[in-house]
């Protein structure tokens, strides 16, 4: 089942970073685990992007053929695992 997330997307410019909030659509048997990111706040203020420091954060690790990849999503790691329990529930059509 695919979960939308919102990833935090770092793109290094060499002398600056540039942040964005991409959606991404995560495959839910893949995740090895998901768990709350706090280093990242710093991170953000250290780089005076004030916009996105007041956000929380989750680290999802997910497996990927033979290696783990790891991405920053928005919301802690409980609205995250929310997010993918309420997708394999079972729903009526007509609700």
């Amino acid at each position: 089942m695919l979960v939308e997330v919102k990833k935090l997307k770092i793109i290094n410019d060499g002398y600056r970073r540039k942040i964005s909030i991409d959606k991404m659509y995560v495959n839910s048997n893949h995740i090895v685990s998901i768990s709350d990111y706090d280093g990242v706040k710093q991170f953000l203020l250290s780089e005076s992007l004030g916009s996105y420091e007041d956000d929380n954060y989750s680290l999802i690790k997910m497996s990927n053929a033979s290696t783990v990849e790891e991405i920053i999503v928005l919301g802690t790691s409980e609205e995250i695992f929310a997010k993918f329990n309420k997708s394999s529930e079972k729903v009526l059509l007509n609700e």
